[in-house]
């Protein structure tokens, strides 16, 4: 028999934003099958919750957006509806001395849209950490939404991944050429060794006559070499606007900015945030 326990700061937020956003039919059919008492029972109600209640993204208040990302930085950013949330409680639900086997065992028979609300949802849980290794494993899936839930405005990886594996997600996030805006505290996670891989991937499609995207020098910034100076240099001067501002950003936060060297009509709006770059760019693309 399962035992239920509930981490208390993440629980009780998510089970009363789910109580006013329920209708009253869902809410009574979720209060009668969340109490589950065995393993069985909590794969079942996993999976009928697609069946009885709604995928609506609630709309959420202001003082519901505050409390929401100070429990999981990147919330309001990921469309959570109310499927996930509850797939969440139920997750949380599960005692942290069973859930590791218990999730493993959902991870390899889900649906996408249940891999999707499983990695969405390990934050929540009150031993988090110990599911590093499922989420690495995570990482090497080829479905972009599951990849995507994992990269995403999910606080986990910046919060639990090693350097390496973090490395490892956020070189398959460009080569998938997914928003690195979305990326929680990526800033916060940039490292000299990503940096060099990153430079060499920029050569790489250079000499195939390619083109990178403009967040890629977001990630050189702050381990600028002279090498990578004349590249951004060389991007300044014969890329598109995004492209001639990230390089004017990434330049300017090293030791090698001369402003004489650059274009005056590169410096027309030279304080655009890494975050607004990366929005025109893929609202471009969506064209």
């Amino acid at each position: 028999m399962i035992e239920t326990s509930i981490k208390t700061d993440s629980g009780e937020i998510i089970k009363t934003v789910i109580q006013s956003k329920l209708s009253g039919s869902e809410l009574d059919w979720f209060e009668s099958n969340i109490a589950f008492e065995n393993n069985t029972q909590f794969f079942q109600t996993f999976g009928l919750i697609s069946r009885n209640i709604s995928l609506i993204i609630p709309e959420w208040t202001s003082q519901e957006k505050v409390v929401l990302e100070e429990l999981y930085p990147g919330f309001t950013q990921s469309n959570w509806d109310l499927q996930q949330l509850c797939r969440c409680l139920l997750m949380i639900h599960l005692p942290a001395h069973q859930n590791i086997e218990i999730l493993k065992n959902l991870a390899e028979m889900a649906a996408i849209k249940e891999l999707v609300c499983l990695y969405k949802g390990l934050f929540f849980l009150k031993n988090a950490p110990d599911f590093v290794l499922m989420v690495q494993e995570g990482i090497r899936t080829n479905m972009v939404a599951v990849f995507d839930a994992i990269a995403l405005a999910n606080p986990f990886a910046a919060k639990y991944l090693p350097i390496d594996p973090w490395n490892q997600l956020i070189l398959k996030a460009v080569f998938m050429g997914r928003p690195l805006y979305q990326i929680i505290d990526l800033d916060l996670r940039k490292n000299e060794k990503l940096a060099l891989i990153v430079h060499d991937y920029i050569h790489e499609r250079w000499s195939a006559g390619r083109l990178v995207s403009p967040e890629i020098w977001r990630l050189v910034a702050g381990y600028v070499n002279q090498e990578i100076a004349a590249d951004l240099v060389n991007a300044i001067h014969n890329g598109d606007t995004l492209t001639k501002q990230a390089a004017i950003k990434t330049l300017k936060e090293s030791s090698f900015y001369n402003e004489n060297e650059i274009p005056n009509e590169a410096l027309l709006d030279k304080y655009i945030s890494w975050d607004e770059i990366g929005r025109q760019y893929y609202s471009q693309l969506k064209i």
